[in-house]
């Protein structure tokens, strides 16, 4: 038996019970705060209730845990990495759902939650059936494309940590000093954490800051976790449970989305195929994963939640941890599939005060934007016109982060469309990507 198929047989081989589900634990610490994140932001935006909210966030447990059982155990090698990765709701959704929110929320929010099923769904099967195809098109997504792009989705949450940070917007506490004072503290707690600890710690240091910073809350008496006595103890997320619309500019704004997704989601496989042995060239088991998410995506729109890909915070832990076992992953899948069942548990998530999420979120989101300053590092800037392109799509992006009410006269396909700051960034920069350095390319 050769070196590559003893790292072959590391992703299959299975752990004792203990050992799973120490670990698995320790997956959902890292991904914790990001999956309850994008439905509390979007069930903010629609001016969903607390209960609502809490059914949001169940959802998003039940098909992380759903998505990621789907991806480690995979279906007959056809759907499915096979490796430990844990799948989540993705960020890049996050701005051009929240427009479909906005353009919804003041006449029927459920008619706009309705919508963001709808192209969720539809977004899922484009991923399901682009996955094969997907390695022809990466070359439109190099690191100034999807680099631009993720700079500009860190950018749009940015606001929105900085809202919760000020407490509940149009309440007479808004932006008082005790709600400033609690976001600083959760800020400072995770920071500390980050220069004083190495290796698992830092990858949870969210999590901890959170947790500190409820705790700091109650003491404080600005903790309200009334919701969590009035919750159910078993619930059961049915599908279609506030229906379904389809609208054709919600759909293709997602389909862009999608796209993002899938390139963050090729790098993130290939780096976790090498940090686990397994051959990353290997297209078949590429295309599995992607059409691991675009059927997770797929069920999502079907089970009350939104678009779906694997978290890059769990290829860190693969790496500190050293530990290849995809059922490492299934341990986490089946976990965060029972969280879902109990609301109590949800509406625990859902009660921490807002000024914690918003000291957390400011370096939550602007990791996301740090990383895509990162991939854009990587870009050539001389003899070509790429800081042209950087600049303007930034710029662009920018407009309904900086004026919100910019597109206010614009009909609702376009806001949909022109109020995600991603949408935009991602337009501009692949019109002006191909403009620039596609065009007259010799082949």
């Amino acid at each position: 038996m050769d070196a590559t198929t003893n790292k072959v047989e590391k992703v299959d081989q299975m752990l004792p019970i203990g050992d799973l589900v120490l670990l698995g634990i320790q997956h959902i610490a890292a991904m914790c705060a990001g999956a309850m994140a994008v439905p509390i932001i979007l069930g903010n935006i629609l001016g969903l209730d607390s209960v609502q909210i809490n059914h949001l966030v169940s959802a998003s447990f039940m098909m992380a845990g759903l998505g990621t059982l789907i991806q480690t155990l995979g279906i007959k090698n056809f759907i499915g990495s096979r490796l430990p990765m844990v799948e989540g709701v993705s960020f890049a959704g996050v701005g051009a759902l929240s427009a479909i929110g906005l353009t919804y929320s003041s006449t029927d929010p459920l008619t706009g939650l309705q919508i963001m099923f709808g192209a969720t769904l539809v977004s899922g099967l484009f991923c399901f059936l682009m996955a094969p195809v997907f390695g022809k098109l990466l070359k439109f997504f190099p690191p100034l494309v999807s680099g631009t792009v993720v700079t500009c989705m860190g950018l749009s949450l940015i606001p929105v940590a900085i809202r919760w940070a000020g407490g509940v917007p149009g309440t007479p506490s808004f932006g008082n000093f005790q709600n400033i004072s609690l976001a600083l503290i959760t800020l400072i707690i995770i920071v500390v954490i980050q220069k004083l600890s190495k290796g698992f710690l830092g990858n949870i240091a969210i999590l901890i800051g959170i947790v500190l910073g409820t705790l700091i809350a109650i003491f404080m008496g600005v903790a309200d976790f009334s919701s969590v006595a009035t919750a159910d103890f078993v619930n059961i997320n049915t599908p279609l449970k506030y229906g379904i619309k389809f609208d054709i500019t919600a759909i293709l704004s997602l389909f862009l989305v999608q796209l993002v997704i899938m390139t963050d989601a090729t790098g993130n496989q290939l780096n976790l195929s090498n940090i686990c042995g397994v051959d990353e060239k290997d297209a078949k088991r590429l295309a599995a994963g992607l059409r691991g998410h675009g059927l997770s995506s797929m069920l999502a729109g079907i089970f009350n939640t939104f678009p779906h890909s694997l978290f890059g915070q769990n290829v860190g832990i693969a790496a500190i941890t050293g530990v290849a076992s995809r059922f490492v992953g299934t341990a986490a899948g089946v976990i965060l599939l029972l969280i879902s069942f109990f609301p109590k548990v949800t509406a625990v998530f859902t009660s921490i005060p807002s000024p914690v999420l918003g000291g957390a979120g400011i370096i939550m989101f602007g990791i996301v934007a740090a990383n895509g300053i990162k991939r854009l590092g990587e870009v050539n800037y001389v003899g070509n016109k790429n800081l042209m392109i950087v600049a303007t799509s930034i710029g662009v992006a920018l407009i309904p982060i900086a004026v919100p009410e910019f597109f206010k006269f614009f009909p609702a396909w376009g806001k949909i469309l022109f109020q995600s700051a991603v949408t935009l960034g991602c337009l501009t920069v692949l019109i002006l990507n191909v403009v620039f350095n596609e065009l007259g390319k010799k082949k």
